[in-house]
């Protein structure tokens, strides 16, 4: 499980579920839940002890088939990128920002680059 702190539930998790295309496990103004595959994104509420903190040691990703269409439907739900896709020796990559600014990269890995 990866956990996020996030400012506003209902806006995550309708980030995470519509846009990225994850399946809600559970969503409740206390804790949410999505599925990403053999991996769960809890989502957690800011609070007095707990607060959003992009770019301090959480970082994370998804593996997709098609990047440059992922990156476009997601610019076309108005998400900002915070690296456009660009080719590496893998495959492709790029990152995004989440409504609450955590970076989340997007990797496209060629068939022979995988184990």
């Amino acid at each position: 499980m990866i956990m996020l702190i996030v400012r506003d539930m209902d806006r995550s998790v309708a980030l995470y579920r519509d846009i990225v295309g994850l399946k809600v496990q559970m969503h409740t103004p206390f804790w949410s839940s999505l599925s990403a595959g053999n991996i769960v994104l809890g989502l957690h509420p800011e609070s007095e002890h707990t607060k959003v903190a992009p770019g301090t040691g959480c970082t994370f990703g998804f593996e997709v088939p098609d990047l440059q269409q992922v990156a476009a439907d997601l610019k076309a739900a108005g998400v900002k990128f915070l690296m456009e896709p660009r080719q590496e020796d893998f495959g492709w990559l790029a990152m995004f920002a989440d409504s609450d600014g955590y970076a989340v990269q997007l990797a496209q890995t060629e068939a022979w680059a995988k184990p």
